[in-house]
């Protein structure tokens, strides 16, 4: 959609408007927000995995000076019932169970870190001061940190009534199951398991709430993903009608799934209540890293039917999610359970599945979403059982991915498992990955290296990325609008629920309304991060299929209005009219003109008497200001989750070094396919951005527990994220076009797909350099510990 000779209008229009302002220094993030009279809160943290809360004395923390109060778990249940679940899967027939949680832990604490008192002061020194004031007298009780032992009869149960640690359990099992695999040549066993892990973004979470005692209401700043989310889930906590609570996203140093949960902003609000003053919450990193959203920490068993010539039959297979304490209230991790087990056959046909994933609660911190939602527990799963059965039958791995990809001329293509594929052409990506990486000329330079006792590795992958997700029964439900409207001066004002946290949301609904409607870049202002736009914001890359399909329906409704005013002003009909530069233009004549500054002038101050017929009148354009919304016909018409299925091939070089064990990525190859590129810079920023993440969850990125539940990950000292330094490596990024069938530009979900393909493509490359040594990678990260730990398992066979 993107022209050459408007890249730059754009580029200056996003520096104008965002880009600009934040390199000044003049971005403003939560904890700019310092409104009269603000007050500081600092939680006291929970230093044990599991015990009891006998007693807790606040005593010598409220005679602190500048103290104004402490509120405990206890007292927090004297003012809000428990927190509202994000999900309810009971009614698809899933083992499910929810806890009882609260924002302060009440009579028993289950993870290091969780909150159990907070101290409201005049500054945040004395807040931090009167913390280490407070007095709990605590019972230890046994913790569990490891996702088997929390299936051991005899394993601690964080839930008594439960009667064991599973929350939640989904399984997805056609009826052919044992047939198809007595009819395979072989079956292919694969375990693979993925350590903790989460977004970390650069801005914790934190919270700015007031309270105006004469309404009942509440005034929220949010480091949030979704303004809208957030003011529901406050108000119903809070029990109070949802408009009495506003929520507004300020700017927002980074989300990736991880800021849709919203125990800090109910505390906050309620303490903002009972003070009377307005309040500031803002964790610190250690905070964020222990009591902050989880992710991965998951371990798949699986088996594959196959045919000796490399044909996939059917997958059977158990994956195990740590839920950490639990994923449904704190956060909507639970839910995930389900598309980990639908993704799982990835781009391949495959005859038959039985898939189960029990998601397992342990004495961590809580479960959320972090890129992927499940999704790239799949991705990555089917991808190590493709290059698992080429090694075991001796084919090369593209082979078996090519005789078993879906073809082009299958889409929209019906997955085994439910899902709707729409588009997508597998065997193009991966092509023209391998061709890009130079496949040939770096397999005859790994044998000749091999000769030399130098191992290099090449690996690949295809994963896919269902995206612009619909979230039956949860939070997650899939509405968006967009509210488009032309001021009195002409100016093109957009109000959406598409927060910019950084993925460019901002500069595509900028470029999305000039093209569509056919005015100025610079005549175009976006606004975003308020709750009264009624959108759920960016999760599941749905950003262009939803947020940008809104608008586009928006803009094409507010075009059809102002050629309707237009074509009365100059004497014609509306379709020989056209748009372009924020002037309207007769189209075979374009002497005949008037702009939409001029337009506006005459509708709103000369008066539509004065320049509407009777009819437009009655009809009620003016003001010009529509409001819209925007579902995807596909689940309208086949109640599938997902509207677009991204897809991303990778290639690339790894050398490793047996005698430290350190890994270094040579050449890095990415072909993407998100539909219609809308904007080439911000998809591959995305691409670039994924790709980063996905080498720190390769190589680096672990959240460790001891065997007694506690944290050894605390600072980024210890969770190590890559830094420019290691992804210094050569980065070459393409594209394939299948637009979607299913949205308004053809464009599908962009960006999470890099984060599935780019982790399983180096731990496949890692497992080629490592070959003659027998090591099969089942674990990530790769660090060089554990590849010394594999090859002193695995004595070296002749290269």
């Amino acid at each position: 959609m993107m022209h050459s000779a408007h890249e730059r209008q754009l580029e200056e229009w996003h520096f104008r408007e965002k880009v600009g302002r934040l390199l000044k220094g003049l971005g403003q993030y939560v904890d700019d927000i310092n409104p009269p009279n603000l007050l500081h809160c600092a939680l006291v943290n929970s230093p044990y995995a599991h015990a009891l809360i006998k007693s807790i004395d606040v005593s010598k923390a409220l005679r602190l000076p500048g103290v104004k109060t402490v509120l405990t778990g206890r007292d927090l249940t004297n003012y809000m019932g428990p927190l509202s679940l994000m999900a309810d899967y009971s009614e698809m027939g899933l083992v499910w169970r929810d806890p009882k949680a609260y924002p302060l832990a009440v009579d028993r604490v289950r993870f290091v870190g969780e909150p159990v008192a907070v101290v409201v002061a005049e500054d945040k020194y004395s807040a931090a001061d009167a913390v280490e004031m407070v007095s709990v007298d605590y019972e230890p009780l046994p913790a569990v940190s490891d996702i088997m032992a929390a299936l051991k009869p005899d394993a601690p149960l964080l839930y008594p009534e439960w009667g064991s640690n599973v929350q939640c359990r989904f399984r997805y099992s056609t009826p052919n199951v044992a047939e198809v695999f007595s009819a395979a040549d072989r079956v292919v066993r694969v375990r693979w398991r993925e350590a903790r892990q989460s977004g970390f973004p650069l801005e914790t979470r934190g919270v700015v709430a007031t309270y105006d005692k004469a309404f009942n209401s509440y005034l929220v700043y949010s480091s949030t993903q979704s303004p809208t989310i957030g003011r529901h889930v406050i108000a119903k906590a809070l029990q109070v009608p949802v408009g009495n609570v506003k929520v507004l996203a300020p700017d927002v140093g980074g989300g990736f799934g991880n800021k849709v949960n919203f125990t800090l902003e109910i505390t906050a609000c309620l303490l903002a209540r009972l003070c009377g003053k307005p309040v500031k919450l803002v964790e610190s990193r250690y905070q964020n890293i222990v009591m902050g959203p989880h992710q991965r920490d998951v371990m798949w068993e699986v088996e594959a039917a196959v045919k000796n010539t490399g044909e996939l039959l059917g997958l059977k297979g158990k994956l195990y999610v740590d839920l950490g304490v639990e994923g449904n209230a704190r956060g909507c991790g639970a839910p995930s359970v389900v598309p980990a087990t639908l993704s799982s056959p990835g781009a391949y046909k495959l005859r038959a599945v039985d898939i189960e994933t029990t998601g397992i609660v342990t004495n961590k911190s809580f479960y959320d979403a972090y890129r992927g939602y499940g999704k790239d527990k799949g991705a990555k799963m089917i991808e190590r059982v493709v290059d698992r059965v080429a090694a075991e039958l001796g084919l090369p791995p593209e082979q078996v991915r090519y005789m078993n990809f879906i073809q082009r001329h299958e889409f929209p293509y019906s997955q085994i498992t439910g899902y709707v594929y729409d588009s997508g052409d597998y065997e193009a990506c991966l092509s023209k990955a391998l061709q890009t990486l130079g496949l040939a000329e770096w397999r005859s330079r790994q044998a000749e290296l091999r000769r030399k006792n130098e191992y290099l590795g090449i690996g690949m992958s295809l994963t896919l990325e269902p995206a612009g997700g619909a979230i039956a029964y949860s939070i997650y439900s899939g509405y968006e609008s967009a509210r488009l409207r032309v001021s009195e001066d002409g100016t093109v004002e957009v109000y959406s629920g598409w927060t910019d946290i950084g993925q460019g949301s901002v500069p595509t609904m900028a470029q999305i309304t000039s093209e569509v409607l056919g005015v100025a870049l610079s005549d175009v202002k976006v606004y975003t991060g308020s709750s009264d736009y009624m959108g759920l914001g960016p999760y599941a890359s749905r950003g262009i299929i939803y947020g940008g399909g809104v608008v586009v329906k928006a803009a094409k409704a507010m075009r059809d209005r102002i050629l309707k005013i237009a074509g009365n002003m100059l004497e014609c009909r509306p379709e020989d009219l056209e748009i372009q530069d924020s002037e309207i233009y007769v189209k075979d004549d374009r002497s005949r003109k008037i702009t939409l500054k001029q337009l506006c002038r005459a509708v709103y101050f000369k008066g539509q008497q004065k320049t509407l017929s009777t009819e437009l009148m009655k009809e009620g354009l003016v003001p010009l200001d529509v409001t819209v919304s925007w579902f995807s016909p596909l689940t309208a018409e086949k109640f599938t989750t997902y509207t677009t299925v991204a897809a991303s091939a990778d290639a690339c070089v790894v050398r490793v070094d047996p005698e430290t064990g350190e890994v270094r990525i040579l050449e890095y190859v990415t072909v993407h396919d998100c539909g219609k590129v809308i904007n080439h810079k911000i998809v591959e920023g995305q691409v670039y951005g994924g790709l980063a993440q996905a080498i720190g969850a390769c190589l680096y990125e672990e959240v460790v527990y001891d065997e007694n539940a506690a944290p050894l990950t605390s600072s980024f000292m210890d969770y190590l994220i890559p830094t420019t330094k290691e992804m210094a490596f050569p980065i070459r990024n393409d594209h394939v076009e299948t637009p979607s069938p299913f949205t308004e530009l053809g464009g599908k979900g962009t960006g999470e797909a890099s984060v599935y393909s780019g982790a399983i493509t180096v731990a496949n490359a890692v497992e080629d350099a490592l070959k003659p040594f027998g090591v099969v990678v089942d674990y990530i990260p790769i660090t060089p510990e554990r590849v010394r730990r594999w090859l002193k398992a695995k004595p070296a066979q002749s290269p």
